[in-house]
């Protein structure tokens, strides 16, 4: 009984498995999505090696404040103190407040940053010893 239905038995699979002749937009999907978040991740490697590249010349006032930051090994919380002094003064760079150490004065800083004498004095004594 078993012998006699083998036919059955050999077309079991037949139906599970589509033919491979044409191949339609949605199987491609996948492979362009991937491309396409390959190409923004290196993009975005490439500005940030871009704006991180202090090996080029550049006019950049950004830039210029980056490098003399890690020049003098500023902290993220120095470099934005040096940012609101920079921008209290109104000062057209922010890089200006490493040429000016009377901005780094704790008894001519605005009402405002008061409370942050102690890392202004910090920061002066680091800067201009």
């Amino acid at each position: 009984m078993l012998l006699a239905q083998i036919s059955k038995w050999r077309h079991l699979g037949d139906g599970l498995h589509r033919s491979r002749g044409r191949v339609e937009l949605v199987d491609l999907l996948p492979y362009i999505l991937a491309a396409l978040l390959l190409t923004a991740i290196l993009f975005a490697l490439s500005m940030y090696h871009k704006r991180n590249d202090f090996s080029q010349p550049g006019n950049d006032p950004d830039k210029l404040f980056r490098e003399l930051s890690r020049a003098h090994n500023l902290d993220f919380s120095s470099r934005r103190l040096l940012r609101e002094l920079a921008l209290a003064y109104q000062l057209e760079q922010p890089a200006e407040v490493f040429l000016q150490p009377a901005a780094l004065r704790p008894d001519r800083l605005p009402d405002y940053l008061l409370s942050k004498q102690a890392e202004v004095r910090a920061l002066q004594q680091q800067l201009f010893g």
